[in-house]
């Protein structure tokens, strides 16, 4: 942010140089003078990490979405195999046993191997998203902490709380 000259701006202790009088900031330009240029960075910054994040978000989701579980039978008969969100890609039959099989009894092999197999896939998705757990937070927190931007939130949060414990019901009777 700059002068009326064109000169970098300074720290004047909330007042316009006015001639000879010191003419008080309006509410606008303080607010501009406290979070001026850094502001901008910040928030450029935030933004940075925030498209970063984005991006390893989208690089799992696609890796994720490629991947799949197969899981065999005991007797090695049949196999399924799921997507990492459950959804059943293939069941192959690899001997013609399954014939001989009462329809309660497939169907009960099928439904196992389908669990074991959404299981498997869950348990991929869980490591995969593993390393970017709770970053939105962590980032969120690394760029408001002791930042003009966190001094400026910090009243309203604090409003708010004290809003949203105003409007809680009190213990008591209701006798309306």
């Amino acid at each position: 942010m700059g002068n009326q000259n064109g000169g970098p701006a300074r720290d004047n202790g909330g007042m316009h140089d006015g001639g000879d009088a010191r003419v008080p900031l309006s509410a606008r330009e303080q607010f501009e003078s406290i979070l001026g240029s850094t502001l901008q960075e910040q928030f450029g910054e935030m933004q940075r990490q925030v498209r970063e994040h984005a991006e390893k978000l989208a690089s799992v989701q696609r890796e994720l979405a490629a991947r799949t579980s197969t899981v065999r039978s005991k007797d090695r008969a049949i196999s399924v195999t799921v997507g990492v969100q459950g959804d059943v890609r293939e069941i192959k039959f690899h001997t013609e046993d399954y014939r001989q099989m009462d329809p309660v009894r497939l169907g009960k092999a099928l439904v196992d191997l389908i669990g074991r197999a959404q299981n498997e896939g869950g348990e991929a998705a869980r490591e995969a998203f593993e390393p970017l757990r709770g970053k939105g937070d962590e980032m969120r927190r690394s760029m408001l902490a002791g930042t003009p931007v966190e001094d400026f939130l910090a009243p309203l949060r604090e409003m708010a709380k004290g809003a949203a414990e105003a409007s809680k019901p009190r213990g008591g009777r209701n006798d309306g």
